[in-house]
């Protein structure tokens, strides 16, 4: 949560230009990115030691609200590893430093090229979901109930 906090209390103190937007967003991709990682890892861990829990997860990971997430996380990880690259490449060649707003508006082209397509393609697919549970006459919306699944 300090990491979280610092990274807000930093973006309101610095009032910069590409690099500090470029900073923020990797800032804020980063650690959705390891938000993520921590409920992988849980429900990872549930498939061996709880393996109704993990029945269950798998089951609450099919609400669309968790599909919405997995777009968001989507973008975090293609955001984090374009911009990566750039930093990268312009920590081996300093001298492209002057360049560093040229490259920033690349990096979102890029994003935004790779990413819309793909997140119409899983927001279709959690539509589809939705559609095919309503013709079972059930809601895409409720969520299990973990006493369905202990036994």
């Amino acid at each position: 949560m300090s990491s979280l906090m610092l990274t807000l209390r930093e973006s309101m103190r610095y009032r910069g230009r590409s690099g500090h937007w470029s900073w923020l967003a990797h800032r804020i991709s980063g650690l959705a990115i390891l938000g993520f990682l921590v409920i992988h890892v849980w429900d990872t861990a549930n498939a061996f030691f709880y393996p109704e829990v993990y029945q269950w997860s798998l089951a609450v990971f099919k609400h669309p609200f968790f599909g919405l997430g997995e777009i968001g996380i989507m973008a975090a990880v293609l955001y984090h590893a374009f911009n990566g690259i750039r930093i990268t490449l312009l920590d081996f060649k300093p001298e492209w430093w002057k360049y560093q707003q040229k490259s920033a508006t690349i990096v979102w082209v890029l994003f935004f090229v790779i990413f819309i397509p793909i997140a119409l393609l899983m927001f279709s697919n959690i539509i589809s979901h939705c559609s095919e549970l309503a013709a079972e006459g059930a809601s895409c919306w409720t969520i299990p109930r973990l006493s369905d699944f202990l036994q």
